[in-house]
């Protein structure tokens, strides 16, 4: 999987972004094959098509190139272009006039267990509450968070993306979801937390 194989990209983020700046387009080529599988997973889970798939991919890479003497990244390039994806796609579905929960329904057994049980216990003001607790995340941990329960990338891959040592990805974890039983117990939304373990897991 691609996420495993960038520990054979010898240059660092770091390195590629500087030689980028510097006119170098074979450095730009290795961010691009660098990062390129990975992004992809997380569209294909996210977007209707091959073709959208591609053409925002397309996009977060333009943008990078356009924007790469202005962006200040050190070397978490990985959750940079992250970020840019997920906001190209919530654009493209913003454009065309798309609820987010049907781009939900392109994504995976887990997330839509999860809206089935949303639906079967009506559960919008737990849906506030989390979103909420996600929101008050520091940006690393909702990052990760989004990452492992969103996009449902495995510990090992976030940490290859994100240039983090699985360890610290899983401490991360644990965090957040502590974060959200504490804010579920503070709504007194007592009566939702089995349901949290169980999608939690």
């Amino acid at each position: 999987m691609a996420a495993y194989m960038k520990n054979n990209f010898a240059e660092s983020d770091k390195e590629l972004i500087k030689n980028c700046r510097n006119g170098d387009q074979s450095a730009f080529k290795k961010i691009f094959e660098k990062y390129w599988g990975d992004l992809y997973i997380i569209a294909y889970r996210r977007l209707p098509s091959e073709e959208e798939i591609k053409d925002i991919l397309q996009d977060v890479f333009i943008s990078l190139w356009k924007n790469i003497n202005g962006i200040s990244v050190a070397d978490n390039l990985g959750g940079y272009l992250y970020t840019s994806l997920r906001n190209k796609i919530f654009n493209y579905y913003e454009r065309n006039r798309v609820r987010l929960k049907a781009t939900l329904s392109h994504s995976f057994t887990s997330v839509q267990r999860e809206a089935d049980v949303y639906n079967d216990i009506n559960s919008k003001e737990l849906r506030e509450v989390i979103k909420s607790a996600v929101a008050e995340m520091p940006p690393k941990m909702q990052q990760i968070y989004l990452l492992s329960r969103e996009d449902q990338l495995t510990n090992e891959e976030i940490a290859a993306l994100l240039a983090l040592a699985p360890q610290t990805v899983k401490n991360q974890i644990h965090q957040a979801l502590s974060r959200l039983r504490q804010k579920i117990r503070k709504a007194n939304l007592h009566l939702f937390l089995p349901w949290f373990y169980v999608l939690a897991c």
